[in-house]
């Protein structure tokens, strides 16, 4: 019993396993390239900002209480906020502590590729390691709007309006 409870733990935060599902803001939770395929397929019919953050980015963390702030905004069945820390995956445990201490409410995923290119690739073969960058994508799955830089809240919103919010 003692080694099946962190097998079924490990199994819990593997990335890939919360497709879809709202998963505890405490937990940081690992996305490689496969498990954001699976998380945008799963959000399909709703409207998603892929948000990517780190705890280096000072102006990543003063956009994020804009980004929960359209999150509180929007339902769930229409509109979601994927938040992935580009920070290093060794560095997850304070990753986790400090996202906790300034972002407690925020539901975001840590990538766990090698580099940042392999996770965000996938839905941009040219992105040049900015920070912030988001990506809006339609009900449809497709990208309809690459933002970076620091934004005000109402950018967010008049791009998630005419992405179909």
């Amino acid at each position: 019993m003692r080694r099946l409870i962190p097998l079924l733990l490990a199994a819990l935060l593997a990335p890939g396993t919360l497709a879809g599902e709202d998963h505890d803001p405490a937990v940081l939770v690992p996305m490689d390239r496969n498990a954001l395929t699976e998380e945008l397929s799963a959000s399909e019919g709703r409207v998603v900002l892929i948000n990517l953050w780190a705890t280096w980015c000072t102006p990543c963390l003063r956009e994020i209480p804009d980004l929960l702030a359209l999150e509180a905004e929007f339902s769930d069945d229409e509109f979601r906020l994927l938040a992935v820390s580009m920070d290093d995956a060794y560095s997850k445990d304070w990753v986790s502590a400090f996202k906790a201490k300034h972002f407690p409410a925020l539901r975001s995923f840590i990538n766990a590729e090698l580099d940042m290119d392999t996770l965000v690739s996938s839905i941009d073969p040219v992105w040049n390691e900015t920070l912030p960058t988001s990506y809006i994508l339609n009900r449809d799955g497709e990208v309809v709007q690459k933002i970076q830089g620091k934004k005000p809240i109402e950018f967010f919103r008049e791009q998630l309006t005419a992405a179909g919010l």
